[in-house]
């Protein structure tokens, strides 16, 4: 409808050649499209009168030429509306249901900005231009999109369209690799109305965004989820195999879940992928899967994945290599126990504060423990003796690790009938790996007095270093002379006597005994070796020529010397074992 009363002639003649005759073919165009006829309407003489009150410097124009402007309106109006709904049958079909009257209004707007703009109301679209600024700029509707909203629906026509190009266009490439990678076909489930309503609502001056790339947004978080499901469960069977255990549904969620202490999270529950994040904090970060592997956890297993993948990788992929080490070092094979699900769940309620540490380092570390033993085993067993008592030790060729809170360090090792214990303070696994370097003090074999660190001291102190020592005292004398030591005594009434030295005496015990003969053989050599008159008498009164080491409760002194029954007896008062031995021997030729 057009109203042109009251308007000069020059003016009407403008509107009827530079309109109204070109009107026409902007309908036809638009017929054309939508399958309907549209109407426009122009309110000439109350538009024309002001514009002129509005800017009464261009009256003159607006009167020559006030048909030729308006056209200028529709027609840029309808070019954009052929630009974006020529191809597209979704624009199309919106553009349609929006505007249900049929009708194009050109209208003036004192309450408008800019030189222009365009509303939808009631099914009416309205082209509104700012009083005085009439002709200025009859660029309009480049922006069509903005304005195109169904009063029944939620989403703007340009978020159905981007959602459709940068979601519903791009998802199949998303579910093909999943399908390549986990095997299933996976269904992704979005309420885009909720996700774009609550958006909106945070954060409205991102209005815009959200309103031209909700489909870019949350196409971004499922790619992204998809990119880190490829990289760690292509090739890892273990991966894929507890994701797929644990998805039974075979859907990926994205939901809002304002309770979040981070932007955004992936949980694995309910038998699917959840992708969350913040309303306030959409799209502000798409990344989600990067911790993929440190989400799932199969609530029947101590252990989540991550911990599973560092076992497998860090500990059982690693046993066959220590097995053969020790094979290697010992000739024998040995198994290796560990309940990791126990461990895991001790360790974290011991140490809370390092329960990242432990779910990504749990295999590593429980092989670090090994690796270190077999490494102190493998110095320990070079040498015959400690390697067959190792072996006669450990008859169950088992060794285990084990928490203890009794520990008295960070940790210790036990050898318990035929079982080698790797024992470790729970609040302190990990921290000290270091295992089995005085291994030697722990290997007792079955039945014998003594533990492996003594017999190894007696042969080394003492086994070793008497034949050279009887060969001196032969040279000096002239005769060979047996020593005569009960080792298994000496130890046993040492530590019942001074338990303090314990340790002392069960690594020192073959030179301790040594260095009494070794003072004595020393001072008879001094004053015989010489001496003919010494000589024979040493002789004469050590007929049995024997020298014994014993306790004697009646000795005075730490240690004394005596000659009974034809032999010479190193007498140490009990608990004093080890103390004054560089004096045995200082009175020898008093004593003959």
């Amino acid at each position: 409808m057009l109203t042109t009363t009251g308007l000069s002639l020059a003016t009407r003649k403008n509107i009827r050649d530079e309109f109204q005759n070109k009107i026409p073919e902007l309908q036809k165009t638009l017929n054309k499209l939508t399958g309907s006829d549209y109407e426009f309407h122009v309110d000439f003489a109350t538009l024309h009168d002001e514009s002129a009150r509005a800017n009464s410097a261009q009256a003159q124009w607006y009167k020559s030429s006030m048909g030729q402007i308006a056209y200028q309106y529709f027609e840029s109006l309808v070019g954009n509306i052929k630009r974006v709904a020529e191809n597209d049958d979704l624009v199309r079909s919106d553009f349609i249901k929006v505007t249900s009257k049929r009708e194009i209004h050109l209208v003036n707007d004192s309450e408008i900005s800019g030189d222009n703009d365009l509303e939808i109301v009631d099914g009416v679209i309205y082209i509104k231009v700012r009083p005085g600024h009439l002709g200025y700029n009859a660029s309009v509707g480049y922006y069509i999109l903005n304005y195109v909203k169904a009063d029944d629906e939620v989403l703007p026509l340009r978020t159905k369209i981007n959602i459709r190009d940068g979601w519903e266009l791009k998802v199949p490439g998303v579910k093909k690799t999943l399908k390549k990678v986990l095997g299933e076909d996976y269904d992704f489930v979005v309420n885009f109305d909720e996700i774009y309503t609550q958006a909106i609502k945070e954060r409205p001056d991102y209005l815009d965004w959200f309103s031209s790339s909700l489909g870019d947004i949350v196409y971004g978080y499922f790619d992204s989820l998809k990119g880190y499901i490829e990289r760690y469960a292509e090739k890892d069977e273990l991966v894929r195999n507890e994701l797929l255990k644990l998805t039974t549904t075979r859907k990926i969620h994205l939901v809002y879940d304002s309770d979040l202490e981070t932007n955004e999270l992936l949980e694995v529950k309910d038998d699917a992928f959840w992708i969350k994040t913040r309303p306030k904090d959409f799209g502000s970060s798409t990344s989600i899967g990067y911790y993929l592997v440190d989400r799932v956890k199969d609530p029947d297993s101590a252990l989540p994945l991550r911990t599973k993948v560092d076992v497998r990788d860090e500990w059982e992929l690693k046993v066959p290599a220590l097995k053969k080490r020790l094979k290697s070092s010992l000739g024998e094979d040995y198994g290796f126990e560990v309940d990791l699900d126990e461990i895991y769940s001790q360790i974290i309620k011991a140490n809370k504060s390092q329960h990242d540490w432990y779910t990504r380092s749990l295999g590593s570390i429980t092989c670090s423990y090994f690796d270190s033993l077999v490494s102190n085993i493998e110095k320990t067993a070079s040498d015959d003796l400690a390697r067959n008592e190792f072996l006669e030790a450990t008859s169950s060729r088992t060794f285990h690790l084990v928490l203890d809170t009794e520990v008295a360090s960070y940790n210790d090792v036990e050898i318990e009938n035929g079982d080698l214990y790797i024992k470790v303070e729970p609040k302190n696994f990990g921290y000290n790996v270091y295992v089995g370097s005085e291994i030697s003090k722990k290997i007792k074999a079955p039945g014998s007095a003594f533990p492996l660190e003594t017999k190894l001291n007696v042969r080394n102190e003492w086994e070793l270093k008497i034949p050279a020592l009887k060969k001196k005292l032969k040279e000096a004398v002239g005769e060979d002379y047996e020593f005569v030591v009960n080792f298994e005594e000496l130890l046993n009434v040492g530590i019942a006597k001074n338990d303090s030295d314990a340790s002392w005496l069960k690594r020192s015990l073959g030179e301790i005994v040594y260095q009494y003969y070794g003072a004595l053989i020393e001072n008879v050599v001094k004053v015989a070796k010489d001496d003919d008159l010494v000589r024979e008498g040493f002789l004469e009164v050590t007929g049995e020529k024997k020298i014994h080491l014993v306790y004697d409760s009646d000795c005075e002194n730490n240690c004394d010397l005596q000659v009974v029954n034809d032999a010479i007896y190193i007498k140490v008062k009990p608990g004093s074992l080890g103390r004054d031995s560089y004096y045995v021997g200082h009175n020898i030729v008093d004593i003959l």
